[in-house]
């Protein structure tokens, strides 16, 4: 199966794009279509086009792509082909797009195709892709209400739709398709929903107070690996909102200190976001140290015989269990016990073996190997003869690699650099673990540490039941990993987090998104809104920021119509009026530019900024005095700017400025060009009231010019 993320996969550099020629008929592209996208290389390792199921696997589930006309009981095991000529272009449609971008929502695509498909049948009589028109369009559009009545994927299949329209008018496959429009709009949040199940869903989804401090009386109470490894993971989801998905992108080389002293862990976002640093609250920076260090401890065998399997593919990582002698050679057949020594089998095995050997002196008898039981992987490993160590290294390596060795999915880093790499039967309560293994967790077992698994003969205890903890109604804790993100992000929004640095500090790609996560009761919501209500005068500048409102000139002292822009540190009056930014984004030293004592965030990115153009200044002035060309241009320069930040610094950080104070710098400290040349020409730039000019008088002599 293939992977996104697989280095034997295909390369996008390698993809060549399908080029319609316009003067062609639509029927010749259509067929030059489908040989371009026979050529293409992406799962014919599972029978490309002679077979009508493809698969690919990422983050341990996999994603199946069946060309299959509409079942309306899902069957899996009824499936009734699609009919031809559609059912090739539905490949070479998937294969093309998937080669360009695997991606996991590829089943929303599979049902546009099948029901474009029954749609062509219903309308012409047969599925020819080309004879696609507005007939077919609205019968599509009308199936899809049929059988798609939840608003939520209508509107992501009208997605799909549109997408696939384009595509055959663009690739001139059928160029007099009308253009079309998704119907559907994209559903309210439910978050936001107002109806009774909705409603439900809210109280239930955010977690309690309660539950969340449970998370952290395991990990300051976890004495064992199995508890101190899943509460340093659950603690890797507390310090920021973040999916449980991205854990296995982290690895040992994680933790990030800014030159401030604040901490920060390295992060890839899934959905679009990428790369990020997402930095730990200092109420949360020891505990995310140590989390850290618990899961590089616990980890570190697993890493090494992932290393070691990598670095020397025929040769048996020999552990501490193994009996055989150091120079034992890899390609000797191994008896029953040292083949059960070096695979890690219990001691009630081996302690038969061991008795077995002592009365009979031959441990490669049908009995001696009976003992260790009739599994196929024993029986695949035998089938030649008994294995060597060479053949238990080959088993180990197709074992326990992935579609993405050696790297880590999302990641370009090695496997045997991961922080969350354990060992198979690592918190095994019967076994021990496998020392020459090494897995990575998933999310379910993430879950399954959060919330009892029903349905199973012997589940695995949570977290909670461990230590006996149980929620306020007695019962048992029940959450998700997701739920960790939605209390975060509602609490959050309580304490007034600003959306764009809430969204950052999330991982999500889109501000909108926040909305989904924000589940502060109706009457909390409210609040805003009655105390904006409820005001008798305008508020204050300040007042303004923290109640999400626009903040106008008038708020901050200057007698002009307009609004304010936010920035990092404050406010700007400039307005498409004037002539454009000539500052470069150097606001702190702008007579433009205001800061407001108490605006959140603000003063912690002005010390920032401080400690950084101290640093340089501090370089500048090395480099000044050891000579170095234009260094004391430099040290001027950065002095000055320096200045100005650290007086404005001051000035918030003073206990005489009072909360909501405007600070303005002086004009005299950034003149404008025009001041400057009226200064260095003598002349004067503030004349007295006696020496203004009657410009009424100007008016009236250019008027009798014009005479």
């Amino acid at each position: 199966m293939q992977s996104l993320k697989s280095k034997e996969r295909w390369k996008l550099a390698e993809i060549i794009f399908f080029k319609s020629r316009p003067e062609l008929a639509a029927s010749q592209n259509l067929m030059d279509f489908i040989n371009h996208c026979r050529s293409l290389t992406l799962y014919e390792d599972q029978g490309g086009f002679s077979v009508n199921k493809w698969v690919f696997s990422e983050g341990g589930r996999a994603y199946a792509m069946s060309f299959s006309k509409y079942n309306e009981k899902n069957n899996p095991y009824k499936l009734d082909p699609l009919n031809e000529p559609f059912m090739d272009f539905a490949k070479a449609r998937v294969r093309y797009t998937q080669s360009v971008r695997q991606v996991k929502s590829i089943g929303n695509q599979m049902i546009v195709l099948r029901m474009l498909h029954d749609a062509l049948i219903d309308i012409h009589g047969e599925a020819e892709v080309l004879k696609t028109d507005g007939l077919v369009q609205e019968k599509v559009r009308e199936l899809t209400d049929i059988r798609y009545p939840n608003s939520d994927i209508r509107y992501r299949l009208g997605q799909q739709m549109e997408l696939l329209y384009v595509f055959l008018y663009e690739k001139t496959i059928v160029p007099t398709i009308p253009q079309w429009v998704n119907p559907w709009g994209r559903a309210k949040a439910k978050a936001e929903r107002t109806d009774k199940e909705s409603r439900a869903w809210q109280q239930e989804r955010c977690p309690s107070l309660h539950q969340m401090t449970a998370i952290a009386d395991c990990f300051s109470r976890a004495e064992t690996n199995e508890d101190k490894y899943w509460s340093s993971v659950l603690t890797l989801l507390m310090f920021a909102p973040s999916r449980a998905g991205e854990l296995p992108s982290l690895v040992v080389d994680c933790l990030h200190v800014a030159e401030n002293g604040h901490l920060g862990v390295r992060w890839y976002g899934e959905k679009g976001f990428g790369d990020t640093v997402k930095w730990v609250p200092n109420v949360m920076k020891d505990t995310v140290i140590e989390a850290h260090r618990r899961l590089v401890e616990i980890g570190a065998p697993a890493r090494a015989a992932a290393k070691f399997s990598h670095d020397n593919p025929d040769i048996f990582y020999r552990h501490d269990e193994c009996v055989t002698p150091p120079d034992f050679p890899e390609n000797r057949p191994l008896n029953a016990l040292e083949f059960a020594c070096a695979m890690n089998f219990g001691k009630a095995t081996l302690k038969s073996l061991e008795s077995l050997g002592a009365r009979t002196n031959d441990l490669n008898n049908v009995t001696a190997w009976g003992l260790l039981g009739l599994g196929k992987w024993i029986k695949n490993l035998r089938e030649h003869g008994n294995p060597t160590y060479q053949h238990l290294a080959q088993y180990t390596l197709a074992e326990y690699s992935t579609e993405d060795w050696p790297s880590i999915p999302s990641t370009d880093g090695a496997i045997w650099d991961s922080l969350l790499l354990v060992r198979d039967r690592e918190f095994h309560n019967d076994f021990k673990p496998l020392s020459f293994s090494w897995v990575m967790p998933t999310v379910n077992q993430i879950n399954g540490q959060l919330a009892p698994r029903t349905g199973l003969k012997n589940p695995t205890k949570t977290i909670f039941q461990r230590f006996g903890i149980v929620d306020e109604d007695q019962t048992d804790i029940a959450l998700t990993s997701h739920q960790l993100r939605v209390w975060l992000s509602t609490n959050a929004e309580r304490g007034g987090m600003d959306s764009w640095q809430l969204a950052k500090w999330a991982g999500r790609a889109r501000i909108e998104d926040n909305r989904h996560y924000d589940l502060r009761t109706h009457e909390e919501q409210e609040v805003q809104a009655r105390s904006i209500m409820l005001l008798t005068e305008r508020p204050s500048a300040l007042e303004a920021l923290k109640l999400n409102l626009p903040v106008s000139y008038h708020d901050l002292g200057l007698n002009r119509v307009g609004i304010a822009d936010v920035t990092e540190y404050g406010m700007c009056t400039c307005d498409y009026a004037m002539s454009p930014c000539i500052k470069g984004g150097e606001c702190m030293t702008c007579k433009d530019h205001v800061c407001i004592k108490g605006m959140p965030k603000t003063l912690e990115r002005i010390k920032r900024l401080e400690e950084n153009v101290a640093s340089q200044f501090e370089k500048a002035k090395l480099d000044g005095a050891d000579g170095t060309f234009g260094a004391d241009r430099w040290v001027t320069y950065l002095g000055w700017k320096l200045a100005h930040i650290r007086a404005q610094r001051t000035r918030l950080d003073s206990d005489d400025t009072p909360e909501g104070a405007v600070l303005w710098m002086p004009p005299e400290h950034d003149p404008s060009p025009i001041k400057r040349a009226l200064e260095q020409g003598s002349y004067r730039v503030n004349p007295s009231e006696n020496e203004l000019v009657d410009f009424s008088t100007i008016v009236a002599l250019l008027g009798e010019s014009d005479a």
